[in-house]
């Protein structure tokens, strides 16, 4: 098979497939090159048969009047015309430099981990090899390929062979963008005649611009086109005018266009770099390996380039983040060991009894409390006596005292020998009039009406706010690493709201303790849905790390304790005259374990291998336990002998130190964990030259794809023995991957990131107003969305991508079951739950993250909600904001309303040009609070108003309310809606921005979704079965 290749507007050839391979290698010629094999078709290089696999013998035969001579990458190649020489390019040339500066980065990368390797050692270790692209060990370096016997000939092209013509490929596989010509006339009208070809005022003709953009200088002569419309310093003030109307459709279509341009043009070509572990997946592979769970506070960042976190391109290493990958693979060897020593440890139970120690000291209180207000009361009254003596009348008057009791205290103590008859507060036991009105506690009245409350006698009313506020675990005995069971029985009054029904469990904190607040944020929200008369026992599961402390509480759950006192506690005192009610009643609290293991980590199985008791020196027994986990460490790679070899150099020096085996290992142990064959995903490969990936590749990429970690003892049998390619085992295996409890790690990790739900984080809600939405409130409404997701993957009946739009369901538990106003759902596990008729649930524009996302903590935001909604269910994303145009905060203090307001920033066609699409479809979800309750009303006192959330679509169907706003979106918008869903998936599972190259990519997986209803599994599955998820 003759090749032909077309590269800078000439043609190459003829050339076989190893050849070109050669020229591939050498990047004389790249894979989005055009070439043609069959004298009909111009394709990709890439796409020629035989480039991507293992040639074909009958494939690399070439032509019998094909002469041979000795072939070289630069060759003179004849096409039939004239001679060319293939040379390096500008764009070769940049390659050449970039690539020199990864090398300058790769001895930078070998310094760093040669200095680790030899810390504390004196001693010479193997040398370590460059693999020429940052990675450190031997045994990535890629083996270039050896220059082939196989040539071609510089024959002439004979004259009835004709190649087709190049033009129509070429602006087939070229991406364009094109901004609409129907605004040439309103460039002709309002610019051209101060900048035509022959006035070039400012040095800007207009005239040579292209409408077809097709290079970053045009995209940057527009950018600035759009830039001066929008600041308005064009047209200049004493020039025609546009109309708004006119002039915000021309800033629409520009901004879109520019957007679209700034996607195209920073096209990967479908090339998918190395990268390195993310947060996510750091995490899970070392639980994967060790059985440790680290904490993700304390992993590196992957940094935000507003790029999905599995983008190689993205995940940037640096020698901080090196050192940090050293210090944290130590830190989970330290805890492995002290887990594996914790198998033995025997299981304990600590038990809490309340009532044996708060309730003491709250009648301890109430007693003190009691014995202090009669002697208040008695100096009192002598002072009341005082005042009605004749000779202090208008005492107090003269005194100008404001306030209450305690402020003429204070003023009373500086003037009390003014008046006459005056009591001494130290024969009541007070010290001064002040401390005497300071000292009694405005809890008196709360605890004196909880200690009376029924069942005191057996267990413990939890206060808010004082008192009673938190229960204290703090086991006596040691708590070795490990997890272990917590329970508590407890029940809840009826006479409470539901969404005081719950109990937060956290860490307790070392100070206030009286007022029930927790060190950070609660671990877990519990639902108490017993009663005190039949308690029932609420039962989870707490891991012991080896730094979590060992001290824990439970209280009620709340928001701060600040606003909880000012705006719940002092207004329900001045009502009932105690404070708040009693909600919950807690029997018992118990920590048990640690709980049994249930299954061994990949590093506990070797060690086990090779016991200390065994025949084997240390040296040996260091060397089999080393290679053994660098290649689980490795992914199943066989790691270099030299690589093996500086580890036990370095054990050997820590064994001398430590002492102990069990310690001097741990280094070694470590720096297999800080290696890049750990840290990299690689797939080895030639630029510019796809491959298929094999096997257990395919199962690397798969289990990382939907898990975030290594592949199980399944995939790697099928693809030890090279079944997992084949498409049925393939699909089966997918299936099995979803139903996995690991699975939540794909759903959490895309979800989180296609909805942007970042910003679920960014404000801390306004606790007067919103009060229910605490941090479990906020982990609730996350976990939601995942969970729904999660769902609709793993469902065969009621897996359709749409019942994100519209559906008759929501997957909910307990807590958001109080916060919605749904009845009957009770316990901390989600689970489907079907919706009344008339819901606003169902879906992802009834679920509170969504509408907590579009607002600031206090406020809705019509403009940030109909924004989400552009981006992510209809994918029309509106551009990004100029920096320049007017803002809304111009109109604060005006007494206008939410739609006022953003009605008259509509007035500035830089500002319409967006908002006349986001806005109306924000103010159709306004029915929504902050914290994404439903509301009828908004505003409060006289400013109180109906909600009004009709509106219309931009050049769209007009709808009257938020039920006709979700249903034009779930029936218009579906493809839609599947297509920006497919572009995140691509984007997600191949690790590289999506781009023009992936258009056809996404057509495919759509069309065969489509065909099963957009069910959210077909997806994955096509993804997975597609040519590019498989390559390299």
């Amino acid at each position: 098979m003759n090749i032909y290749v077309h590269k800078d507007g000439n043609n190459y050839g003829p050339y076989s497939v190893s050849q070109l391979r050669e020229f591939l290698a050498a990047r004389n010629f790249e894979g989005n090159d055009l070439a043609c094999y069959d004298g009909v078709n111009w394709v990709k290089l890439s796409e020629v048969p035989g480039i991507q696999r293992t040639p074909d013998p009958v494939l690399e035969q070439t032509n019998q009047n094909t002469q041979t001579s000795k072939l070289s990458p630069t060759a003179n190649i004849n096409t039939g015309a004239d001679l060319h020489e293939v040379k390096p390019t500008q764009k070769s040339k940049k390659k050449i430099f970039i690539l020199s500066g990864a090398v300058v980065a790769s001895i930078c990368m070998i310094g760093l981990l040669a200095y680790f390797l030899t810390a504390s050692n004196d001693v010479p270790i193997a040398s370590i090899v460059d693999s020429g692209n940052g990675l450190v060990d031997n045994s990535l370096v890629a083996k270039a390929p050896s220059n082939s016997d196989q040539s071609a000939a510089s024959l002439a092209l004979p004259k009835n062979d004709r190649l087709p013509n190049t033009t129509e490929a070429i602006a087939k596989l070229t991406p364009k963008v094109v901004f609409p010509e129907k605004h040439l006339d309103f460039l002709d009208m309002y610019c051209m005649d101060c900048h035509n070809a022959d006035s070039q005022k400012g040095e800007v003709n207009l005239e040579s611009l292209s409408f077809t953009i097709q290079n970053i200088e045009q995209a940057e002569n527009w950018q600035k086109v759009l830039h001066v419309l929008n600041s308005k310093e064009m047209p200049p003030e004493d020039k025609n005018q546009p109309d708004e109307g006119l002039k915000a459709d021309f800033l629409d279509d520009l901004s879109q266009t520019m957007v679209t341009a700034r996607k195209v043009l920073s096209d990967s070509g479908g090339k998918i770099t190395m990268r390195r572990l993310n947060k996510r997946d750091y995490q899970n592979t070392i639980k994967s390996l060790l059985g440790v769970e680290l904490d993700k506070e304390i992993l590196p960042e992957d940094g935000s380039s507003g790029e999905f976190d599995t983008v190689g391109s993205s995940l940037f290493m640096s020698s901080d983040k090196f050192e940090q990958y050293l210090k944290l693979g130590r830190y989970a060897i330290d805890e492995f060991f002290e887990r594996r020593e914790a198998r033995s440890a025997k299981p304990f139970v600590y038990r809490v009894e309340p009532e044996e120690t708060l309730n003491v000291a709250q009648r301890e209180r109430v007693k003190r409390n009691d014995e202090y207000l009669k002697r208040y009361e008695a100096l009192d009254a002598e002072v009341e006596k005082a005042l009605a003596l004749p000779e202090n009348k208008g005492f107090k008057a003269k005194l100008g005292v404001r306030g209450g009791r305690e402020q003429f205290y204070r003023q009373l103590d500086q003037h009390k020998s003014k008046l006459k008859g005056a009591p001494n507060p130290k024969d009541f036991g007070f010290g001064n009039f002040f401390s005497a009105a300071k000292f009694y506690p405005k809890s008196a009245p709360y605890d004196k009406h909880y200690v009376g409350l029924p069942h005191s006698d057996t267990g413990t009313w939890l206060q808010l706010t004082m008192g009673s506020s938190k229960i204290v675990i703090a086991p006596k005995k040691k708590m070795p690493v490990g997890t272990y069971s917590l329970r508590i029985q407890a029940g809840v009054s009826d006479q409470v709201s539901e969404f005081r029904h719950f109990l937060e469990f956290g860490y307790a904190s070392e100070r206030n303790l009286g007022r029930g607040q927790l060190e950070g944020f609660p671990l877990k929200a519990l639902h108490v849905t017993g009663s005190p008369a039949k308690p029932e026992v609420i039962e989870t599961q707490l891991l012991v790390g080896k730094d979590t402390r060992r001290e824990f509480a439970i209280r009620e759950r709340q928001p701060g304790w600040g606003p909880l006192r000012k705006f719940y506690f002092y207004p329900a005192m001045n009502r009932n005259g105690y404070g708040h009610k009693p909600s919950i009643w807690v029997d018992w609290v118990e920590i048990k374990g640690p709980l049994p293991q249930k299954s061994t980590s990949p590093l506990n199985e070797i060690l086990s291998l090779h016991p200390a008791d065994s025949k084997k020196s240390d040296q040996l027994r260091a060397r089999y336990i080393l290679r053994q986990f660098a290649v689980k460490a490795f992914r199943e790679k066989e790691p270099s002998s030299k690589f093996i070899d500086s580890l036990v150099a370095v054990f050997e020096n820590r064994l001398a130190i430590d002492k102990e085996f069990d310690i001097a290992i741990r280094t070694p142990l470590s720096m297999i964990l800080a290696s890049p064959r750990f840290l990299f995903i690689k797939e080895p490969g030639q630029e510019g030259s796809p491959r298929a990936l094999d096997d257990l590749e395919l199962a690397v990429r798969l289990s990382y794809f939907l898990w975030s970690s290594p592949p199980d003892t399944q995939l790697l049998e099928l693809a030890k023995n090279k079944r997992l390619s084949d498409p049925e085992i393939l699909r089966g295996q997918v299936d099995r991957l979803i139903q996995d409890h690991r699975a939540h790690n794909f759903v959490s990790g895309l979800a989180h990131q296609w909805l942007d739900m970042k910003r679920l984080d960014f404000f801390q809600f306004n606790a007067k107003d919103h009060r229910e939405f605490d941090e479990s409130t906020r982990t609730a409404v996350r976990e939601e969305v995942y969970q729904t997701m999660l769902y609709l993957l793993r469902s065969r009946n009621e897996g359709e991508l749409g019942h994100l739009l519209d559906t008759d369901f929501a997957v909910i538990n307990g807590l958001l079951g109080a916060h919605y106003g749904i009845k009957d759902v009770k316990g901390d596990q989600f689970r489907k739950v079907s919706l009344p008729a008339g819901s606003p649930r169902g879906g992802l524009l009834g679920m509170a993250a969504i509408h907590a996302m579009g607002s600031d903590g206090m406020e809705s935001s019509p403009v940030e909600r109909g924004a989400w909604v552009l981006r992510h269910l209809v994918h029309n994303p509106p551009p990004p904001a100029p920096a320049n145009v007017p803002q809304i905060s111009r109109l604060d203090g005006k007494p206008l309303t939410k739609r006022q307001k953003l009605a008259a920033h509509m007035e500035e066609a830089q500002c319409a040009s967006c908002h006349r699409k986001m806005d109306p479809i924000g103010f159709g979800m306004e029915n929504f609070t902050a914290s994404g309750k439903w509301r009828e009303k908004e505003g409060s006192g006289k400013r109180t108003h109906k909600i009004n959330p009709s509106g219309k679509f931009h050049n769209g169907p007009a709808f009257e309310d938020f039920f006709e706003l979700r249903e034009l979106i779930a029936s218009n918008h579906q493809d839609d809606f599947a297509r920006g869903f497919t572009e995140a998936l691509i984007e997600y599972g191949l690790g590289r921005p999506f781009g023009f190259t992936d258009d056809e990519l996404a057509q495919s997986i759509m069309s065969t979704a489509k065909d099963k209803n957009y069910a959210l599994s077909e997806f994955i599955h096509t993804l997975v079965q597609a040519k590019e998820f498989q390559s390299k």
